[in-house]
């Protein structure tokens, strides 16, 4: 995936897996789920995964909703 094709206004399931796939290789979020495999339930972490997908799809949103203003002002 490269980044410069993305539009962030309308990311498709396969670029939100793969955003997702990358963000869990990040240390504040693989230690939040090895945290929750270890002090909760392990399906938690398909909670913590859906509440991850709705974090980046409105944060691509709001991504897509600066660039407009910046591009019409």
């Amino acid at each position: 995936m490269i980044a410069r094709l993305l539009d962030p206004g309308r990311l498709t399931e396969s670029q939100v897996d793969s955003i997702v796939s990358f963000a869990r290789s990040l240390s504040p979020v693989k230690e939040r789920i090895e945290l929750i495999k270890s002090q909760q339930y392990p399906d938690d972490v398909g909670e913590f995964i859906c509440h991850l997908k709705v974090l980046i799809k409105d944060s691509a949103k709001k991504l897509q909703t600066s660039n407009e203003r910046q591009k019409s002002g």
